[in-house]
């Protein structure tokens, strides 16, 4: 979470600042994959963003609430481990299912 809210995750763009791929374009061939792209805008996880949407409600169209709005912090883990975008990096961040609502 600190790296998406720092710029720093592993996706495109920041990689390539630190030259660990050629090119800071998504795999969508649109943009470059920054944070912003990845959680809102890539058309490559329109279905697990409507997903989100579902869960969260208008808060998910908007990145500093996905980032730091404590209801939505495990649904934004539940997203991210449906892209399985950062899998390789981070294994599964899905949080662990729990019976308690979360305040």
């Amino acid at each position: 979470l600190f790296q998406l809210r720092t710029g720093h995750a592993p996706l495109n763009k920041h990689l390539h600042r630190i030259t660990k791929v050629p090119s800071p374009i998504c795999q969508c061939y649109r943009r470059e994959e920054t944070v912003h792209h990845f959680l809102l805008t890539c058309p490559q996880y329109t279905r697990q963003r409507l997903a989100l949407q579902n869960e969260i409600g208008p808060q998910a169209n908007h990145l500093k609430n996905l980032l730091s709005n404590r209801k939505c912090i495990k649904p934004l883990l539940r997203f991210i481990a449906s892209t399985r975008r950062l899998e390789q990096n981070f294994g599964d961040v899905a949080p662990p299912a729990d019976d308690e609502t979360d305040e």
